[in-house]
């Protein structure tokens, strides 16, 4: 008797865990390290670029100015032009999300998805999963109910600014705002939100 009311019990257990969202507490702690994810990983892709092979000594030898960010640095497969700020961009989200995987507890990991790509799906009402498409959503960074990234709780995106005026406020840069208000789409549960080196910034929240 007392096995099956064990079994019942971790069944339950289980169910509950299955559907769980985020507590406070916890979204807390996904905030905070996305912030000091965000940060480290600024300091050190800024670092690292000034000394690896192809790279160069920044001006004040911290992070580049705005003339250094419009340098052209590299070229794609297509021979499309790659700026420095494109460069340093890509390496620091990188970096963030290595930093996320290895610092977020275990028992969380299964509340969040880098960079899932949503679709709008009519049928339920809602989003679904996919690889392509470009009336797509592909934020960086989703909290969601355990193992269900269509679950949405919370929405992230992470920006990294080159240029001088949108560093303290990345709302300033161009179609960020459109991004974000895309994003709130996904869930309203809470504010979609940036994270950048400069902080949290929420999506209609001054």
């Amino acid at each position: 008797m007392l096995e099956k009311a064990g079994q019942a019990a971790r069944a339950i257990q289980g169910l509950n865990t299955l559907e769980r969202a985020l507590t406070g507490a916890e979204l807390d702690l996904v905030e905070a390290t996305l912030k000091a994810c965000v940060a480290q990983a600024n300091a050190d892709i800024n670092e690292a670029y000034q000394q690896r092979d192809g790279g160069f000594r920044f001006k004040n030898g911290k992070f580049p100015n705005d003339a250094e960010c419009k340098k052209i640095v590299s070229f794609t497969a297509s021979g499309e032009k790659v700026t420095l700020a494109r460069e340093l961009g890509r390496l620091k989200h990188a970096a963030a999300f290595a930093c996320l995987k290895a610092r977020l507890p275990p028992d969380l990991r299964e509340n969040f998805t880098i960079e899932p790509r949503y679709k709008p799906d009519p049928e339920v009402n809602g989003v679904a999963l996919t690889n392509k498409g470009v009336e797509t959503l592909n934020p960086d960074f989703v909290v969601h109910g355990t193992r269900n990234a269509t679950d949405v709780q919370c929405v992230y995106d992470l920006k990294f600014p080159c240029f001088s005026d949108h560093k303290l406020d990345p709302f300033t840069s161009s179609g960020v705002e459109a991004q974000l208000k895309a994003y709130q789409d996904l869930s309203r549960r809470c504010p979609a939100a940036i994270i950048s080196p400069a902080g949290l910034f929420q999506y209609g929240i001054p």
